[in-house]
């Protein structure tokens, strides 16, 4: 029992650690108007143009409500859209603008030039690592298949 506990902390302060590092901690997102939970919702609809609310409230483990008080600021700031989907009336798909897809291009953009930042010192070597030891942890405790490939109809089933 005490190994499980050792492995606790241990996650707990990499948790520490990597939050700091990206400065998630902060409320607003690479110095944007929007915290990060703000920022990855306009991310997924970016990378999954059309999914709906439910997909992303499961992927990112959200509250329906909170998600949508986010869904809807993005809306009456003119990031996104709504729509009733074609293969379900029931349904709601949401969709960026072109201002939403700027936005999100944007802050894709910065989030890349921070991560490439702390990179620029590693070498080569150190970044398979890196990206194995990443590889690794998700396989670990998520199995197989992630819900990063999973697409978004394989979700609303």
């Amino acid at each position: 029992m005490q190994e499980k506990e050792q492995t606790v902390q241990r996650i707990r302060a990499f948790t520490r650690f990597y939050l700091s590092k990206l400065d998630l901690l902060n409320h607003h997102y690479l110095g944007s108007e929007y915290s990060p939970t703000e920022a990855r919702v306009l991310f997924e609809v970016f990378r999954k143009d059309g999914c709906n609310a439910a997909y992303i409230a499961k992927l990112m483990n959200l509250d329906k409500s909170y998600l949508s008080r986010i869904i809807r600021a993005h809306e009456k700031n003119g990031f996104l859209v709504r729509t009733t989907s074609k293969t379900d009336s029931r349904s709601m798909e949401l969709h960026l603008t072109q201002m939403g897809f700027n936005k999100a291009e944007q802050l894709v953009k910065k989030s890349n030039e921070q991560v490439g930042a702390l990179l620029t010192q590693l070498s080569s070597k150190d970044c398979e690592a890196l990206v194995e030891a990443l590889d690794t942890i998700t396989q670990i405790l998520d199995g197989q298949e992630s819900l990063e490939t999973k697409t978004c109809e394989e979700d609303n089933r």
